[in-house]
C-alpha cells in the first residue's frame, strides 16, 4: 500500500486549502454587547438594579446615580478583564493542535490537522483523534464515535467504511484518504481540545453559600433597623436606603472578575512555563491535591524504550540480521516505541534493510507482529512478539529451554523481552533471537519526587508492568521498594493500599478504579498519563495532567497540559496554582469579614443611635472604592502554603467571626470617642465611619495577607500602588466635602493613625497570637 500510494503534492494542496479553507471550524465568538449585558443579570446585580428603581422611586437620585455608576463600573471591569484573558487564552491554545500523519509527495509527515485538505491519505491509530472525514482504504479500527453520537460501545470501521471527525481510534490502525474538512465535515465540527467554558470553582460555591448566610443574618438586622424607625415614629421610606445599601455590602459583586482575572494570569504564567491549562479549575485542583498518581512509561521514566541486549539464538544469524529482520517485522511509521527501539538501533550497528513484501502490524490480542520478507532468495514470514506466545508453539527442545533460562534471567533485572522468529515452508517456527528492553529512568525523576514529596503530596507510581520492572524503578528514583498490586475486584490486603507508593501490574480499568479509591477516602488526586489507556483515569481524577507528547485522546481527557519534556513544570503547576489559590482566598476573607463589619456595625450603631451612622451614598462609595482595591488582589505576591491547600468553611467563618467581632469592637470604640471628644456634627461624624471603614477594610488586606507581621512580604506593585490611590481618594473625599459632610483634614488625618494603629499593630499581633496558638490550625491562612 505505501508503495502505491503518494498522495497530494503541495500544489494541489495549496489548490484545495484555497478552495475548501482550512480544517477548522472558527469558533462562533459571543455578540460583545449581548456579552456585556449578562453582566447585568445575576444575583448582584439583580439585587443593586432593585435598589436603584427604589431610590429613583422615593427621588434618592444621588444614591441611585451612585448605584447605576457601581453596577456599571464592576460590568465595564468585569467584561474588560474577562475579554483580554480569554483573548490571551485563545492565542495559548493554539499551541496544543491536534497532529496527524499525513502522506505528500510519496513521504509520511507529521501535521497540524488544520492542515489537512480533502484527497489527503492520513493514517491514523489507537490513541488518535480522527481530524477529517474519511474512507478507509486500508487497515481496520474501533472508533470510539460517543462524542459525536453518544454511543458508549466503540464502533468498528473496515475497509471502504467512512470515519468521522472527532471519533477517538481505540484500537487498530488504518489508512484513510480524508473526504470532508472544516464545516464541511457530516458532523460540522472537528477535532477539538479546548474546553473554553469555564467551570464553577469550590471556592466559588463556599462564598455563595457563606454570602446566602450573611444575607439571612442581614435579613435579621435589616428587621431590627425597620422596627426601631417604627418604633421612634420615623418615616419607613427614610430606612429603605439604608436597608439597601446593607443588602448590597453582603454581595461579592467583585468576586467573577477578580476570580477569572487570577485564573486567566495564573494560566499565562504557567503557559510560559510550559503548562497548558484546558479547564480552570485544574489550577484550583492542583493547589488542593494532596494525592499524585505518576504513570511510571512517560513520566518517571523516558518513554523512550532503548535496546539494552540482542541474544543470537542460531549460529545462522548475528546480531545485524536478527535486527535486520525484526526491522522488518516494524512498523516505521507508526511511531510505536518498541519499533522505534528497533530502528534506531539497528540503523546505529548498520543493520542492512530487507525488501518487505507485506506487513502485518503489531495485534494486542494476538500479542505479535509479523511481515513477509524476501530473505536469502526466498520467501520467508517474520514474526516478533511476547516470548510466551511463540514459545507456545515450539515443541520441547534444548533451545526452547535456553529461551527460558534467558527470559529469567532478564526478568529479574526488570527487562522486557521480545522474541524474534522466522517461518518458512520447510523448516516452520525458528527464533532468531531474543530482544531486551528497558525504559530508563529521566535523570531528573528522583529530585522531583523528593519536591513533590517536601509539597506534602503523596505520590503513587502506578505501572502495568511487572512487579520485578516495578521494583527496579522505585529503587532508582527513591520510592519504597515493596510493590502492591491492584486487581480488579480489589487487593488482598485492602488495609495496605493508602500508604503503598507502588502499584504494579495495573490495568487501564484500575487505573480509573485506583483514582477512585483515594477520591472516595476525601483525598484531591492528581493522576499523569500519556496513553489511550490512561484516558479514563485522567478524565476521573481532579486533576488529569497530560504529559509532552501525550496522544490526543490523553489531551483530550486532561486539564492540564505540558508542553515540554520533563518533570518539574508539574512542581511548577502546583506552586503556581497554590498561589494562585492563596489570593483568591485573601479575596474571600477580606470580603467576608468587610461585610460582617458593615452589616453588624452599622446595623447596631443605627439601632443604638436611632440614625444610620453612615449615609447611603457613602455606603455605596466605600463598596466601590474597595472592591477598585480588592480586584488588584490577583497580581499580589503571595507565597504557596507548604502544604495542600484545603477549604474549610468551618475554619472560614471562625475567622471571620473573631476578626469581625474585633475590627467591630475597634470602630465602635472609635465611634465613641468622636462622638464624646470631637465637636463635630453628626453628619460629619457620619463622613469620618466612612473614611474609618474604608480605611481599616484596606488595612486588612495587608494584615490577612502574611501570617507574620504584615511587613514580612512587599505586596505586589498594583496592589500598592491602588491602595495608596484609594487612600487619596477618600482623605480627599472627606476632607473636600464630596457627596458628604465636609471634615476638617486634622480630623481625617487622626483617624487615618487610628485604623494604621488598631489594624496594623493592634490587630496584626493579635492575629500573630491566634496562630500560635494551637499551630494556628482553626484558620485557613
Amino acid at each position: 500500500m505505501d508503495s502505491i500510494i503518494t498522495g497530494l503534492n503541495q500544489s494541489e494542496v495549496q489548490k484545495r486549502r484555497t478552495q475548501f479553507g482550512p480544517n477548522e471550524i472558527p469558533a462562533e465568538r459571543p455578540s460583545l454587547v449581548l456579552d456585556f449585558l449578562k453582566r447585568l443579570t445575576g444575583l448582584s446585580s439583580l439585587v443593586i438594579e432593585a435598589s436603584l428603581i427604589i431610590m429613583i422611586f422615593i427621588r434618592h437620585y444621588l444614591e441611585a446615580a451612585v448605584m447605576a455608576f457601581l453596577l456599571l463600573f464592576n460590568a465595564v471591569l468585569g467584561f474588560v478583564q474577562e475579554f483580554r484573558a480569554s483573548r490571551a487564552l485563545e492565542l495559548l491554545m493554539k499551541r496544543i493542535t491536534v497532529t496527524v500523519k499525513v502522506l505528500r509527495d510519496g513521504t509520511w509527515q507529521q501535521s497540524s490537522s488544520s492542515e489537512l485538505v480533502p484527497d489527503d491519505i492520513i493514517k491514523v491509530a489507537a490513541g488518535d483523534v480522527v481530524p477529517a472525514d474519511a474512507l478507509i482504504i486500508d487497515g481496520n479500527i474501533s472508533a470510539d464515535e460517543s462524542p459525536l453520537t453518544g454511543e458508549s460501545l466503540p464502533a468498528e470501521r473496515k475497509e471502504n467504511e467512512k470515519i468521522f471527525s472527532g471519533s477517538l481510534v481505540t484500537r487498530g490502525q488504518a489508512i484513510a484518504r480524508v473526504t470532508a474538512t472544516g464545516r464541511h465535515t457530516f458532523y460540522g465540527k472537528t477535532a477539538e481540545l479546548i474546553e473554553k467554558t469555564r467551570p464553577r470553582l469550590i471556592i466559588e460555591n463556599m462564598t455563595m453559600s457563606v454570602t446566602r448566610g450573611l444575607l439571612l443574618v442581614d435579613a435579621f438586622f435589616i428587621i431590627a433597623v425597620l422596627i426601631k424607625f417604627d418604633l421612634n415614629h420615623l418615616p419607613l421610606l427614610s430606612a429603605l436606603p439604608v436597608v439597601l445599601t446593607l443588602l448590597i455590602a453582603s454581595i461579592p459583586v467583585a468576586l467573577p472578575a477578580m476570580t477569572i482575572l487570577s485564573l486567566s494570569l495564573g494560566s499565562l504564567e504557567l503557559a510560559r512555563k510550559g503548562v497548558l491549562v484546558r479547564k480552570l479549575d485544574g489550577i484550583e485542583n492542583s493547589a488542593m491535591m494532596d494525592i499524585l498518581c505518576l504513570d511510571k512509561t512517560g513520566t518517571i521514566t523516558e518513554n523512550r524504550i532503548k535496546i539494552s541486549e540482542v541474544i543470537c539464538l542460531s549460529d545462522a544469524f548475528n546480531q545485524k540480521q536478527v535486527l535486520a529482520l525484526a526491522q522488518a517485522a516494524s512498523d516505521q511509521v507508526s511511531l510505536d516505541p518498541i519499533d522505534s527501539a528497533i530502528v534506531e538501533y539497528g540503523n546505529e550497528l548498520g543493520a542492512e534493510s530487507v525488501d518487505r513484501l507485506n506487513f502485518r502490524p503489531f495485534d494486542p490480542e494476538t500479542k505479535l507482529a509479523s511481515a513477509e520478507v524476501e530473505h536469502q532468495g526466498r520467501k520467508t514470514e517474520v514474526i516478533k512478539g511476547a516470548p510466551q506466545v511463540l514459545l507456545a508453539q515450539l515443541p520441547d527442545s534444548a533451545v526452547k529451554k535456553e529461551i527460558e533460562n534467558h527470559l529469567a534471567r532478564l526478568a529479574t533485572s526488570g527487562q522486557r523481552t521480545l522474541l524474534v522468529a522466522i517461518r518458512t515452508e520447510e523448516a516452520g517456527l525458528k527464533p532468531i533471537g531474543l530482544l531486551s528492553f528497558f525504559d530508563y529512568p529521566r535523570k531528573d525523576s528522583r529530585d522531583f519526587i523528593a519536591r513533590i514529596k517536601n509539597l506534602g503530596i503523596s505520590v503513587r507510581m502506578i505501572t502495568g508492568d511487572n512487579q520485578l520492572i516495578a521494583s527496579q524503578v522505585a529503587r532508582t528514583v527513591g520510592l519504597e521498594e515493596k510493590v502492591a498490586t491492584w486487581k480488579s475486584g480489589g487487593q488482598a490486603n485492602p488495609s495496605s493500599l493508602p500508604e503503598a507508593e507502588v502499584f504494579a501490574e495495573v490495568l487501564p480499568e484500575d487505573k480509573f478504579a485506583l483514582v477512585n479509591f483515594y477520591q472516595s477516602r476525601g483525598h484531591t488526586v492528581g493522576m499523569t498519563g500519556d496513553g489511550v489507556n490512561d484516558a479514563p483515569a485522567l478524565r476521573k481524577a481532579d486533576l488529569g495532567i497530560a504529559v509532552s507528547n501525550s496522544l490526543d485522546i490523553a489531551k483530550e481527557a486532561a486539564k492540564v497540559i505540558l508542553t515540554s519534556p520533563g518533570l518539574s513544570n508539574i512542581v511548577d503547576l502546583i506552586l503556581t496554582g497554590r498561589k494562585i489559590y492563596r489570593r483568591i482566598i485573601l479575596w474571600i476573607i477580606n470580603k467576608v469579614v468587610k461585610t460582617f463589619q458593615i452589616v453588624f456595625f452599622v446595623s447596631a450603631a443605627t439601632l443604638i443611635l436611632g440614625k444610620p451612622v453612615i449615609t447611603p451614598v457613602a455606603m455605596i462609595l466605600m463598596l466601590f472604592l474597595f472592591d477598585f482595591v480588592t480586584i488588584s488582589i490577583a497580581t499580589d505576591n503571595l507565597e504557596g502554603a507548604e502544604r495542600p491547600e484545603k477549604w474549610s468553611l468551618e475554619k472560614l467563618l471562625a475567622m471571620s467571626l473573631i476578626f469581625g467581632c474585633l475590627k467591630i469592637l475597634e470602630l465602635f470604640l472609635a465611634m465613641y470617642l468622636i462622638l464624646k471628644f470631637w465637636p463635630l456634627s453628626f453628619e460629619q461624624v457620619q463622613s469620618l465611619m466612612f473614611y474609618l471603614l474604608l480605611v481599616s477594610g484596606i488595612l486588612n488586606i495587608l494584615n490577612f495577607r502574611e501570617r507574620k507581621m504584615f511587613f514580612h512580604s512587599r505586596p505586589s506593585w498594583p496592589l500598592m500602588i491602588f491602595i495608596i490611590l484609594d487612600l487619596i481618594v477618600a482623605s480627599v473625599v472627606v476632607a473636600g466635602g464630596i457627596f458628604m459632610a465636609r471634615v476638617p483634614l486634622y480630623y481625617v488625618l487622626q483617624v487615618l493613625a487610628y485604623a494604621f494603629l488598631v489594624t496594623l499593630l493592634f490587630t496584626d499581633l493579635i492575629k500573630i497570637l491566634l496562630y500560635r496558638w494551637k499551630g494556628g490550625k482553626i484558620f485557613i491562612l
